[in-house]
């Protein structure tokens, strides 16, 4: 073939034709382009929407689970609520971990916000943002007209305040509790992942165009060097092969670039087609898909076969069907998959099998494990928390009621005298120690039994398939050896020990946290008896511990009833045989159960905290029936009034306030008060109490140590507390005669209280005997049923007249015959 010249070449080769041809080319590649960017974006976009909005789902789920542990009594509604808040508090998602929830009630109150804890608790129905959108009234409207859904407004950029951007948010109501939880996403972000993906496909489009005109080229040349009626028969072929090309490229662009992993199954179970995908997902290229089309069923987890197989008859139905599941990819990594499927039909509705659209679901799976999580452990120790506990206790119940000779323990333990570590080494030392308990119990069990932390250094131990009941107390005891040794962190070395209470199976049909409050019970009866100790719980523990809660009740609500009231024992001047004082005595008149010997009701006011507003009370109106007798009574201006102080009382650094406040409003001089103080006080609280001891004494106010003999006081602590009085207590003098060695006691204490100048006040006496011996003893002061018994208001009052008159002569004449006695 001759070589074409110079006008054959521009006759053949056309620019005619391949003008219109690259123009065609072009406008189609820009079509594409601009067909793919929108529908990437909205795919990019939805895609952004169903991750928050599954993430919304999942967080409302969890606080739906807090709700109805409280809806059944396991936890308080409050209780739940603030679980709820710190979980989403502490929850974070999205790349840099800085995506984040937030809650706001219907009311417009902002209920928890990591990024901006200072909205929350305020009112936020006014807020709008920078184009005057009322945020959070949208927020309320969407949830609570719609149940939830999508709002765009602009907002701070994730934790900076100074930095505004346009976000999409999805808010979903709780209702139950009036809240709205709400997450989002900024749309910047969106933008600069969209662009990225812009920028590859142009680059596609680029090599594609590219190499459409490498093959422009090729033609040209076959085309110059054919015949003209063979040259136009080929470039019809060609654009009719074009045009086919071009159709097929469209589709398979579509499809191909889609996130989702697409998949068409045929009727007879072949795969027809397969996305790119799949191997982004599984690690199997589409090929391999195509070559074994059971490769599919094949990655799944076997326990999850059947659930596919389900899902593939349901998927040909007109509704389809969807379904989440595991697999096992190519480097044997584990997944979670969610697929939808629909039944395929052509013409004549001929089933021609189901389209499935996969999608790689782990990281929301994950979210879901670690939100589970959250919910069922402590964020400290790492161990099952109440509401677990609670749970398995539950199911060892049932399975005991199932089974016989199936044995369980609960175990209550409190670590003893933690608060001292605490406050001494700090908050940190303290969750230090409490991980390394947590520890060891957790290496002290079985891997069958369940250790969980109740709060604070309270653990709850679950003692499973136990041969016999005998066997948890073995256990208890191992553990009570492990937690007693020595805890050494950042080179401090500290020492505690545990209190436990018990419960034993077979327990009556309770619910669990009823056997949680059993066990809590016999804990702290366990305490009571010395602490490092462990008590087996019982029914006559659980009567007293009602009967303490309803004595506590009652005590309150008996003090704003007015159903306490103050006796006043007479303490008497043995030198001058004279009334010098009263010690003021709380007593109470149950409605119900009569009067209520102190013994009782005192421990439990001190244990409760009552024992304040009783111990002020009781100050108060002595010393205004004090002051009441002053006025009335003639020669009454030397009367003291002694009123007893409480352990807890001393722990209150503005109890010196407290007593000259109440000598002020009564209008009586310091001295006129006597406060009496236990050794345990000044034990418990040594500093404190020398502290205020210290400033009543500069005003004037007396002490006396009550008890003496009973606690643990020593030479060196009367001497640093400088009291004026010691009280010998009556249990010495009740035994003077029958026991020696108590007489010697009495004898010693006089004795040290006279080497330091101090007073002595003898208690309960209540016969001649005894105060025959005190006499020989030199003690200056009694009080007891021989001379008086503890006397009403009235009574009192009537004695201070008698004595005024000069018409009360028992006392001096009872003493008189005593000494007469003792004489004899």
């Amino acid at each position: 073939m001759k070589r074409p010249d110079i006008a054959t070449l521009i006759k053949h080769t056309p620019f005619r034709i391949l003008l219109p041809l690259a123009l065609t080319i072009l406008l189609f590649a820009g079509s594409v382009f601009l067909y793919l960017l929108p529908s990437i974006e909205k795919t990019f976009l939805r895609h952004k929407k169903e991750t928050i909005h599954e993430l919304t789902g999942s967080v409302v789920n969890s606080i739906a689970h807090l709700h109805q542990q409280a809806v059944q009594g396991k936890i308080s509604h409050n209780e739940a609520k603030e679980r709820a808040r710190e979980l989403v508090r502490a929850m974070r998602y999205g790349a840099d971990g800085m995506e984040y929830f937030w809650v706001n009630d219907t009311d417009m109150h902002m209920v928890v916000h990591p990024y901006r804890p200072d909205l929350e608790g305020t009112d936020l129905s006014e807020f709008s943002d920078k184009e005057g959108k009322r945020i959070f009234k949208n927020f309320v409207d969407i949830a609570t007209q719609f149940g939830g859904g999508f709002t765009d407004y602009h907002w701070q950029w994730k934790n900076q305040p100074e930095k505004i951007a346009h976000k999409l948010s999805y808010v979903r109501g709780f209702q139950p509790w009036g809240w709205v939880v709400g997450t989002g996403f900024y749309t910047d972000d969106v933008m600069e992942e969209i662009a990225g993906y812009r920028n590859q496909i142009a680059a596609i489009f680029l090599a594609t165009l590219l190499a459409m005109a490498a093959l422009e080229i090729y033609v040209l040349r076959q085309t110059v060097i054919t015949e003209k009626k063979k040259q136009k028969i080929e470039i019809q072929r060609e654009r009719l092969v074009n045009a086919l090309r071009e159709g097929e490229e469209r589709y398979r662009t579509i499809a191909d670039f889609a996130y989702d992993w697409e998949m068409w199954i045929g009727t007879e179970g072949e795969t027809v087609y397969c996305s790119p995908a799949c191997e982004r997902i599984t690690g199997y290229p589409p090929e391999r898909f195509f070559e074994s089309p059971e490769l599919v069923r094949s990655v799944i987890l076997d326990e999850d076969r059947p659930a596919w197989d389900a899902f593939l008859e349901q998927a040909h139905g007109k509704d389809g069907d969807s379904l989440d599941f595991r697999i096992m990819t190519r480097n044997n990594q584990l997944r979670w998959v969610g697929v939808v499927g629909r039944g395929v039909s052509g013409i004549g509705m001929k089933p021609l099998g189901v389209r499935c659209s996969f999608r790689d679901i782990t990281d929301s799976k994950g979210m879901e494990e670690r939100l589970r999580h959250q919910a069922l452990h402590d964020p400290l120790t790492g161990l099952a928390n109440r509401v677990l506990c609670l749970d398995r206790i539950g199911h060892a119940m049932h399975r005991a009621a199932r089974r016989d000779n199936y044995f369980f323990a609960v175990v209550f333990l409190d670590l003893d005298r933690f608060k001292i570590i605490n406050d001494s080494l700090g908050h940190r030392f303290g969750d230090l120690v409490l991980m390394e308990a947590a520890s060891r119990l957790s290496e002290s069990v079985r891997t069958l039994d369940t250790v969980s932390r109740f709060g604070g250094d309270e653990f709850v131990l679950l003692l499973d398939e136990l041969a016999s009941p005998g066997e948890a107390i073995r256990i208890v005891k191992r553990i009570r050896e492990e937690l007693a040794k020595p805890y050494t962190m950042d080179s401090q070395e500290v020492q505690t020990t545990a209190s436990f209470g018990i419960v034993l199976s077979p327990v009556d049909n309770v619910k669990p946290h009823d056997v949680l409050q059993h066990s809590n019970i016999a804990m702290h009866r366990a305490k009571e008896a010395g602490r490092n100790r462990f008590k087996v719980f019982t029914g006559r523990m659980l009567e007293n511990a009602v009967d303490q809660l309803t004595m506590e009740s009652d005590m309150r609500s008996g003090l704003e009833a007015g159903e306490f009231h103050i006796e006043y024992q007479p303490i008497m001047d043995l030198n001058d045989s004279d009334l010098m004082g009263f010690e003021a005595l709380a007593r109470w008149d149950h409605p119900e159960r009569g009067p209520i010997p102190p013994s009782e009701f005192i421990p439990m006011a001190e244990e409760s905290g009552a024992i304040l507003q009783i111990g002020e009370w009781v100050l108060r109106n002595s010393l205004m029936t004090l002051a009441e007798w002053r006025k009335t009574t003639k020669g009454a201006n030397n009367i003291f009034m002694s009123v007893n102080l409480s352990t807890k009382q001393f722990a209150r650094m503005e109890l010196d306030k407290v007593v000259l406040r109440a000598l002020h409003d009564a209008g009586l001089p310091p001295e006129a008060l006597k406060l009496e103080i236990t050794e345990s006080a000044l034990m418990d609280y040594p500093d404190a109490a020398i502290l205020i001891m210290k400033k009543l004494r500069r005003q004037g106010v007396r002490f006396s140590i009550d008890d003496f003999g009973t606690g643990y006081s020593s030479l060196a602590q009367l001497q640093r507390l400088q009291v004026d009085t010691i009280k010998v207590d009556r249990s010495f003098i009740a035994r003077m005669k029958r026991d020696p060695e108590n007489m010697e006691i009495v004898k010693a204490v006089i004795a040290l209280a006279h080497s330091l100048k101090l007073d002595v006040v003898a208690e309960g006496v209540e016969d001649p005997d005894q105060l025959c011996s005190l006499l020989d003893l030199d003690c200056e002061c009694v009080q007891g049923f021989y001379f008086h018994e503890p006397l009403s208001t009235s009574e009192a009052e009537r004695l201070l007249k008698l004595r005024a008159e000069a018409g009360d002569t028992s006392p001096k004449q009872a003493l008189d015959k005593v000494k007469q006695g003792c004489a004899e």
